[in-house]
């Protein structure tokens, strides 16, 4: 049994990963007391269409506009020109117009400029990537309806199909440069968000990503709108710290989101048999446990219901679905772990029931999983008493949850997810963000939109509300709920 006290997720590494690609091969020769050797590597003029871009850049920048700066740049400028980024060659071309030797290369710079296509940045147009087709396109959908519902301050949506792949990203970005827009929403998928950051950094299109995993870079442009299950399992050792529950353990789904979420014990998600893994993570071997061994020998298999167990841990954590949720909660009072209910325990029970002694009383606490109606009932008397949070607190939340929720019920006939609901509030950021950005009337409205989202805000949305950090990554207040009876309710 692993027990982690009061850390559940891993810290965020600010601006890690970086999403500009570069080329790795970056050795070349330098000869002793060349000119560049103090700054850059030494470039054969004449074999320049050989060299690498990283190679190039390194050399123009010890350059400056001394020769050959005009050759490199315009290296530089087909290379970027062969990837699809037209504004950077533009740049680049500009650089060899003023470089020593710009007359030997003006002839073929102009003839590359004539190539190049440049799309007029529409600063009303954001594009959402999602899966509108293949075996995604049910969530696409639904997060389609829930962005259509968000207010869009002026924005017109333009949605691209991603396919549900990382090529499809990549290539809906692309798309979506050239229809000129300004910003991106989306996608879902983690590979997605990977494949689409990277493109969107490499055009300059500020990006705000829809998958949940941690890795922003603001620098970069690229922003993440949605919480990750590293997010929940920092919201819930934050609870432990603010509710006096010294040790946190964690019994997790071996799978990425019991990954990221915490450290811990784990079980097997896919073989429906969760008891030997809850056995194990409660310390219940008897060949590793020589008080339970003799216990066992006394009393036979009867013994496993009678044996009071050694727990170490105040709050548990159970990061999954509420379907699995229930099942290994349910195994818990079953080895006579003893579950706080909301009631104040009864000692004198308990001490009677254990030998004498009082055990320690475990308080559950689940995430965004468990946020469902059965909950309650598929969980019976394990789960009363147990607490989960959640970003979106649905019809228990504040009045614009309850309208976003109604909204979306009329428009789809089911109630929305977190998903969705956190969808129509990364939407409604966006928008603002974008308003802000075209008012400040800059030359550059990419650039304008990513610096008006590196400080956005959102005073009220479906989710509450919400800022970005200065990492990039969006930082909100989750809802506390709590199983009472057959119901959710907001924890007091």
């Amino acid at each position: 049994m692993v027990v982690a006290v009061c850390a559940c997720g891993p810290p965020r590494a600010p601006g890690e990963p970086s999403w500009i690609e570069r080329d790795a091969s970056r050795a070349h020769a330098i000869a002793p007391g060349s000119p560049a050797s103090p700054a850059g590597p030494a470039i054969d003029p004449a074999r320049i269409d050989d060299t690498d871009e990283a190679a190039v850049r390194e050399a123009l920048e010890a350059l400056g506009d001394r020769a050959p700066a005009g050759k490199l740049a315009l290296r530089a400028a087909r290379l970027a020109h062969h990837r699809g980024d037209d504004a950077e060659a533009q740049r680049l071309l500009a650089d060899a117009a003023r470089a020593a030797d710009a007359a030997e290369v003006a002839a073929a710079a102009s003839a590359l400029a004539r190539e190049l296509v440049t799309t007029p940045v529409d600063p009303a147009l954001i594009a959402v990537l999602l899966p509108l087709s293949g075996p995604y396109a049910g969530l696409g959908g639904e997060l389609r309806a829930a962005i259509e519902l968000a207010p869009a301050a002026g924005t017109r949506w333009l949605y691209l199909d991603t396919h549900g792949t990382p090529d499809g990203a990549a290539a809906a970005v692309d798309a979506a440069v050239v229809r000129g827009a300004i910003g991106l929403l989306g996608p879902v998928g983690q590979r997605e968000a990977i494949a689409a950051a990277r493109a969107a950094a490499l055009h300059g299109v500020p990006i705000g990503l829809l998958a949940p995993a941690d890795g922003a870079d603001a620098g970069a442009g690229v922003f993440r709108l949605v919480a990750s299950p590293a997010d929940e399992g920092r919201a819930v050792a934050q609870l432990a710290a603010q509710d006096s529950f010294p040790t946190v353990a964690v019994l997790a789904p071996r799978d990425d989101v019991g990954r990221n979420a915490a450290d811990g014990g784990s079980y097997d998600p896919t073989g429906g048999d969760v008891e030997a893994d809850v056995k194990a993570f409660l310390g219940l071997v008897p060949a590793k446990n020589s008080r339970l061994a003799a216990h066992l020998a006394r009393h036979g298999k009867s013994g496993w219901t009678t044996f009071s167990p050694d727990v170490p841990f105040t709050l548990l954590y159970l990061p999954d679905r509420y379907d699995r949720a229930a099942i290994v909660a349910a195994f818990l009072p079953y080895y006579n772990v003893e579950l706080r209910t909301g009631e104040p325990p009864d000692l004198d029970r308990l001490a009677r029931k254990h030998g004498g002694h009082i055990p320690q009383v475990v308080q559950l606490i689940g995430g965004a999983g468990w946020h469902h109606p059965s909950l309650p009932v598929r969980g019976g008397p394990a789960l009363q008493g147990a607490l989960l949070v959640d970003d979106f607190a649905g019809d228990l939340g504040a009045d614009l949850a309850v309208e976003f929720s109604a909204a979306f019920q009329r428009r789809t006939g089911r109630a929305p997810s977190t998903a969705a609901a956190e969808a129509r509030d990364a939407a409604a950021l966006l928008a603002a963000a974008r308003t802000q950005a075209v008012s400040a009337a800059s030359t550059s409205p990419r650039a304008a939109l990513r610096a008006a989202l590196a400080h956005a805000r959102l005073d009220d949305g479906a989710c509450g509300p919400a800022a970005i950090a200065p990492d990039g990554e969006l930082e909100r207040t989750p809802s506390v709920l709590e199983v009472q009876g057959d119901a959710l309710i907001l924890a007091p």
